[in-house]
């Protein structure tokens, strides 16, 4: 099959030296090879930013390779469409973003990367793309937070992997630039990232889409607005993930996807445009981008993804801007707004919380991942349906929007996929 045109975007770049090794608290972590010779790719794909009719493929080669993206609907990939192909450029540690578009919704394609003049193409991935606004899909995606390279490796992924989501959310803190050696070029940051794409991540990314958000520790510890530090970061975060870039604001990372009729998902950036002395988060453009995707979304539930917790935390969080918090509360109110759920992450540890002034909306934390927990916490709140600060978790939701009484089913697992908590929410 040949594509008479295939729209790509793209960021390439100089390869990093070879990765030292890592320590995780009771082994070693593994040695990422630069490059398979036989494939000339490294470090698996990541398939993002689904909509109903595309997706966004990263991968690594070597500068100066072609590569393009094989798919199908046939898991074999015996027949197939490429996409145009694309010379890796020297400026992104050899990473690249390809653009796949005009697909059909609610539907598994299979793909994989194939560099000229090697001997095969490289491993079969997989994606799902979103279904129809109209469409009564059930929506299954499961959230969390936290991934420090040291604590590798990320067992958790495969925990993940096993209840084969839709989609996964990462909710920030995806690397640790401040932590284990700090990252203070841009080679640092990607070195970071290469060696937070462990195995245990390939498996999950190779076969679960993912929507990606940042937090503070992409860059230094509880940063907020564009200090020249942020900025690097900031390019080393958009060339290691699969993230649609905006047309109008390049740098902007606030974005919002539909899920049939069950779900609007709205990722914040809570650190870019936070301005402490006027108490502004989010700035004017993000805000009324959010105020206006909820008045207008209908979807059943309407999920906010904020990396850090709308109640409790302290100045970090959304408690050092509580007249921002309330401005947003009382638009839902006032909108009449139904089914808003806020997920985060940050706390280091996982819990289910009602958020004050809004009747049946919850706040649901998970993580970390793979990170050191938060055991000064407790649960003693009147706040807390829900409270444990004793293993890594995540957490996950299901949604069927044709099922009698519209509702979420909210789940907390551990890094060995047991339950630690479920509770249905309802569409009020």
């Amino acid at each position: 099959m040949k594509l008479t045109r295939r729209e790509f975007i793209f960021t390439a770049g100089r390869l990093g030296a070879v990765l030292p090794f890592l320590f995780s608290p009771s082994a070693c972590a593994p040695v990422f090879p630069v490059v398979n010779q036989d494939t000339g790719l490294s470090l698996g794909y990541v398939s993002g930013d689904i909509t109903p009719d595309g997706a966004v493929i990263w991968l690594r080669s070597v500068p100066g390779s072609m590569v393009n993206v094989q798919y199908s609907k046939d898991p074999s990939l015996t027949q197939f469409v490429a996409t145009e192909p694309l010379v890796i450029g020297q400026d992104s540690d050899g990473t690249a973003h390809i653009q796949i578009d005009r697909l059909d919704p609610g539907t598994f394609y299979y793909y994989r990367a194939a560099v000229a003049n090697k001997k095969r193409p490289g491993p079969i991935a997989r994606f799902l793309t979103a279904p129809k606004p109209d469409d009564n899909a059930v929506v299954k995606f499961c959230f969390s937070a936290d991934s420090r390279q040291s604590y590798q490796p990320f067992t958790i992924m495969d925990a993940i992997n096993a209840n084969q989501p839709n989609f996964f959310v990462h909710l920030g803190d995806t690397i640790y630039a401040d932590r284990g050696g700090t990252a203070t070029e841009l080679a640092d940051f990607w070195d970071k990232y290469r060696a937070n794409r462990d195995a245990p991540s390939q498996r999950l990314f190779s076969d679960t889409d993912v929507y990606v958000i940042w937090d503070d520790h992409e860059v230094r510890n509880d940063y907020e607005g564009s200090p020249p530090i942020a900025v690097v970061g900031r390019r080393a975060f958009f060339d290691y993930w699969p993230v649609r870039r905006n047309a109008q604001e390049k740098n902007r990372l606030y974005r919002s996807f539909r899920w049939g009729k069950a779900l609007d998902l709205f990722l914040l950036d809570a650190r870019q445009y936070r301005d402490h002395a006027h108490r502004k988060m989010l700035g004017r453009p993000q805000k009324e981008w959010l105020f206006n995707g909820l008045a207008s979304s209908s979807a059943l539930f309407k999920v906010i993804a904020t990396s850090v917790p709308m109640i409790g935390g302290g100045r970090d969080r959304w408690d050092g801007y509580p007249e921002e918090r309330l401005e947003l509360i009382h638009w839902i109110t006032q909108k009449k707004i139904t089914g808003v759920i806020f997920i985060s992450g940050d706390l280091h540890y996982a819990a289910v919380s009602k958020v004050h002034g809004l009747t049946g909306a919850r706040q649901i934390v998970a993580g970390p991942m793979a990170a050191p927990m938060n055991v000064l916490a407790n649960g003693n709140s009147k706040r807390f349906e829900f409270f444990s600060n004793r293993t890594f978790n995540f957490g996950m939701i299901t949604i069927d929007p044709a099922s009698s009484t519209p509702q979420m089913m909210v789940e907390l697992r551990d890094e060995a996929n047991r339950l630690l908590y479920r509770t249905p929410i309802n569409c009020i």
